[in-house]
C-alpha cells in the first residue's frame, strides 16, 4: 500500500511539473544547431561548384507570457567552408579555399500546442539581423583578400515538434515555412538583394530546450 501512494504522488508530481513547465511566468533556454553540406549544378553543362560545409548555432532565451506562449532574444553564429578540389598552385589567381562567418540576434515569438503531458507541437515567427563576412584564399598576386560584406535582416514563420525527456528538459526537431530575407552589400555600393522562399523543410534544427 505504501509502495503503491509513493507512484500516485510520484506520478502526480511529474504530471503536474510537466504541465507546468510552459505556464506563464515560466522561462526557457534553448539552443540549437544546423549542418550544411551543399553543392550547385550548373543545367546544360557538367560543372558543379566545390561543395560547401558549415554549421549554424542558435541559442535562444525566452519567457511564458501566457500558458503556451512565450516571446524572448535569439542569437545566430555560423561558419561554412569550400576548397578547391582541383586546386594548381601553379595557376595565378586559382581559387584554393574560403570560409564564410555570420553573427547577429534577433526576436521570436512561439505558440506551443500541447498533445499531450510529454509532447508538443510549436509554430512561431522569428526575426534576426545578422552580418556576413566572406573571406578567400587564392594563388598570388590575389592572395588573401575580403570579398564580400553583407547585412541581411531576416523574417521566418517556424513549426517544430518537442517532446519532454525530463519535466525541465525537452529536445526538438524546428524548420521554417517560410522565409523572407533582404540583404545588403556593404562593399558593392550598398547593393542589396531579396529572397523569398516558401517550402517544408528550410533550414532544419535540432536542439535542446531547459524550463525554468
Amino acid at each position: 500500500m505504501k509502495k503503491l501512494l509513493i507512484l500516485i504522488l510520484a506520478v502526480g508530481f511529474w504530471s503536474a511539473e510537466s504541465k507546468a513547465q510552459m505556464q506563464k511566468g515560466s522561462w526557457m533556454l534553448e539552443g540549437s544547431a544546423g549542418l550544411e553540406r551543399s553543392r550547385s549544378y550548373f543545367p546544360d553543362t557538367d560543372e558543379k561548384s566545390n561543395p560547401v560545409s558549415g554549421f549554424t548555432l542558435h541559442p535562444k532565451a525566452g519567457y511564458f507570457v501566457a500558458d503556451n506562449l512565450a516571446i524572448g532574444l535569439s542569437g545566430i553564429l555560423g561558419s561554412s567552408w569550400s576548397r578547391n578540389k582541383d586546386y594548381d598552385p601553379n595557376i595565378p589567381y586559382n581559387y584554393k579555399k574560403g570560409n564564410t562567418l555570420n553573427y547577429g540576434g534577433g526576436l521570436f515569438l512561439r505558440k506551443y500546442f500541447p498533445i499531450n503531458e510529454t509532447l508538443s507541437f510549436f509554430g512561431g515567427i522569428e526575426s534576426e539581423i545578422f552580418w556576413v563576412r566572406q573571406k578567400t584564399i587564392s594563388n598570388e598576386p590575389s592572395g588573401k583578400m575580403i570579398e564580400v560584406q553583407q547585412r541581411a535582416i531576416s523574417a521566418n514563420g517556424t513549426l517544430g515538434l518537442q517532446y519532454l525527456i525530463s519535466p525541465k528538459l525537452g529536445v526538438h526537431m524546428q524548420t521554417n515555412l517560410i522565409q523572407y530575407e533582404k540583404t545588403k552589400f556593404l562593399l558593392e555600393g550598398n547593393r542589396s538583394r531579396s529572397e523569398f522562399r516558401a517550402g517544408f523543410l528550410i533550414n532544419p534544427r535540432f536542439g535542446f530546450t531547459i524550463f525554468l
